[in-house]
């Protein structure tokens, strides 16, 4: 009866253990929501829409997100200066709402590794303070599309225009050529003729004149995932394929894939390759060491390149 009694003891200790950290996890997740829903409702954009003239240097929305030099945002053919300001903050809005609802496991996807929930605390962290979150629109600044303004220690390590550099952490640098597929003007002018096969009469009107939009160069869709996909990098979080890239890991799976690849299928299938990784309990709970052991012996470190093979 000693050892029924110790069994049936311990069972029950078990049973509410997991109780406890299933009501835990509920907690959490339930505190999640109404802090990402009050970030959400502190966005009110009612008092610009109405405004025509541009509002230099910027807007301030939400908590502390100050938006410059935008008017040109997104793809340098809006009606009125604010439109520019306006469509990034909703862009903002769109991507946090999102991408913070995924990885605190209220998304489509369902619930992720609790890591994820973690990393969603801590951006919230990070946008409920009254530091000030800057996003800056460049223009022909930058070969990315954009660039997110990382903790110190990693930002450093990296050459940035001026316009770009001298943004605080945390911040967000978005290039609107690169964002609409605009062709550079800081090439050199044999790669104009032997890449981009232009003539002279076109180099010239393109330095001198309005940016020539190239076919082959891809005008960025998905706005709100790129802004979350910076935001990300906010946590220190850096590109690598030797472990796990929870940036390119959010983006895929929250967002539906890739903005580069236009076959929906293709998508879907990315998506939940990617949801599945952010699932992996084994993956989530090792150390760093093992967790590179992992990405590769579960043949994780493929989705990045299958996903590149699909590119439009």
């Amino acid at each position: 009866m000693l050892r029924v009694g110790i069994k049936i003891s311990f069972i029950l200790m078990v049973t509410l253990a997991v109780k406890s950290v299933a009501l835990a996890d509920a907690v959490s997740d339930k505190s999640a929501a109404s802090r990402i829903a009050k970030l959400l409702a502190s966005f009110d954009l009612e008092p610009f829409i109405a405004q025509q003239g541009n509002p230099a240097p910027g807007i301030t929305v939400g908590p502390a997100i100050r938006i410059e030099n935008c008017k040109n945002y997104p793809y340098h053919n809006q009606q009125s200066p604010m439109q520019g300001y306006v469509m990034l903050a909703n862009d903002i809005r769109e991507g946090l709402r999102i991408g913070l609802q995924c990885i605190s496991g209220n998304g489509p996807a369902g619930p992720l590794h609790p890591y994820h929930n973690q990393q969603a605390s801590l951006l919230l962290d990070i946008l409920e303070s009254n530091h000030q979150k800057t996003f800056r629109c460049v223009e022909d600044k930058t070969f990315a599309y954009a660039v997110a303004i990382a903790p110190p220690e990693q930002f450093k390590y990296y050459e940035h225009d001026q316009d770009i550099s001298e943004i605080s952490y945390p911040g967000v640098a978005i290039d609107t050529y690169r964002v609409s597929g605009f062709l550079s003007r800081k090439h050199e002018p044999s790669a104009y003729r032997d890449f981009f096969k232009l003539d002279e009469q076109q180099i010239a009107e393109h330095l001198a004149g309005n940016p020539k939009r190239m076919q082959r160069l891809h005008r960025y869709e998905n706005r709100k995932e790129l802004v979350f996909h910076e935001m990300v990098h906010w946590l220190g979080h850096a590109h690598t394929n030797m472990s796990p890239d929870v940036v390119d890991l959010y983006e895929a799976c929250c967002f539906g894939g890739s903005d580069f690849i236009s076959d929906e299928n293709s998508n879907k299938s990315f998506q939940l390759r990617a949801c599945n990784i952010l699932k992996d309990t084994e993956l989530w709970d090792a150390n760093q060491k093992q967790q590179t052991r992992l990405w590769r012996k579960k043949a994780y470190d493929q989705l990045k390149p299958d996903m590149r093979n699909m590119y439009d």
